[in-house]
């Protein structure tokens, strides 16, 4: 991957985007919340990420501020722009320890 286009995907992030989930069963998207702020490791031209997501009013099920979710960022070669690809990640234990350090220096008090 050349220097630009990895500055694209260093820089790249959804922290202030609004995050929508469909409820299980349902078809209609439901907001969840706004992403609060993400930690990200880059590799293999893929930036993961843990995002902190504040929840929207009455979203919470047992009382927390706060969910994560995990994903991706990667580089489409097609549309030469980044995408946020929020499928299933395949992390080392060495890889998701470090996220999780990165989470803990800025205070989140998940980990």
């Amino acid at each position: 991957m050349d220097w630009d286009k990895q500055q694209k995907l260093e820089t790249s992030t959804r922290i202030g985007k609004q995050v929508w989930l469909n409820v299980k069963g349902g078809w209609t998207p439901t907001l969840w919340g706004t992403v609060d702020d993400e930690v990200s490791i880059l590799g293999d031209g893929v930036k993961h990420v843990i995002q902190r997501i504040r929840f929207a009013d009455g979203v919470s099920w047992d009382g927390s501020e706060y969910g994560y979710k995990t994903g991706a960022f990667t580089y489409d070669e097609r549309s030469n722009a980044v995408k946020w690809a929020q499928y299933s990640q395949c992390l080392s234990e060495k890889e998701y320890r470090e996220l999780v350090e990165k989470a803990r220096n800025k205070g989140w008090s998940v980990f």
